[in-house]
C-alpha cells in the first residue's frame, strides 16, 4: 500500500514537471509544490522502509527461534517424554523407575533413529503409543518446552529480539550553534 503512495507522489511530481516545463500557470511556484511532494514522498518511503525492517526483524526471530528449536530437537522429545512419564506415576520411586526407562528407551537406535527423523509431535505421539502413555502431545511439548525455557536452551517468545545499537550519525552533519551576538 505505502509503495503506491510512494507511486503516487511519482506521479503528481512528474505531471507538476510536465506542468511547468510546458504550460507554466502565471503566479504558481512550482518549486514549493515539488518540495511539498517530496518530503511526503521521503516521508512515506522512510514508513515503508520502517516497516519492511520491523517485518524482517520479527522473521529472523522467529527463524532463530526455530534453528534453536531443532538444535535441541532430540532433548526437547526427550523432555516430553519425561513428562508424560513423571505425570502418570503415582509416587517419586515410580516417577524416577519411568524416567530411567525412558532415558534407556531413547537411547535405542530403532528410537533414536524416530526422532531424529520425525518432527516433536509426530515422534512424542509415536512413543506415547508405544510405550503405553497418555497421546497429549501439545501437553508433553509445552512441558518441555517451559523446561527448556528455564534452563536456558530456548528463548522465551516473550523476549523480544536484541535490537541493534543505534547508528553513529557523522559528526559533520550537525550544525554548530551561532555564536551569540545579543
Amino acid at each position: 500500500m505505502l509503495a503506491r503512495v510512494a507511486d503516487v507522489h511519482m506521479e503528481i511530481i512528474e505531471a507538476t514537471r510536465t506542468e511547468a516545463v510546458e504550460a507554466p500557470q502565471p503566479g504558481v511556484d512550482y518549486g514549493q509544490r515539488i518540495a511539498v511532494i517530496t518530503k511526503s514522498l521521503r516521508l512515506t518511503l522512510l514508513l515503508e522502509d520502517k516497516f519492511a525492517n520491523h517485518r524482517d526483524e520479527r522473521r529472523k526471530a522467529a527463524a532463530q527461534r526455530e534453528a534453536d528449536q531443532e538444535d535441541w530437537h532430540e532433548l526437547r522429545v526427550k523432555l516430553a517424554m519425561m513428562a508424560a512419564a513423571y505425570e502418570v506415576s503415582e509416587d517419586e520411586a515410580e516417577a524416577d523407575r519411568r524416567a530411567d526407562e525412558v532415558s534407556e528407551r531413547l537411547e535405542r537406535p530403532e528410537v533414536a533413529e524416530l526422532v531424529e527423523a520425525s518432527r516433536a509431535e509426530v515422534a512424542v505421539a509415536a512413543l506415547c503409543r508405544r510405550w503405553g502413555y497418555p497421546v497429549q502431545v501439545e501437553r508433553w511439548l509445552e512441558m518441555a518446552d517451559e523446561a527448556m525455557e528455564k534452563l536456558g536452551f530456548l528463548p522465551s517468545e516473550d523476549d523480544d529480539p536484541p535490537e541493534a545499537p543505534p547508528k553513529p550519525r557523522p559528526a559533520s552533519a550537525r550544525k554548530p550553534r551561532p555564536p551569540d551576538t545579543g
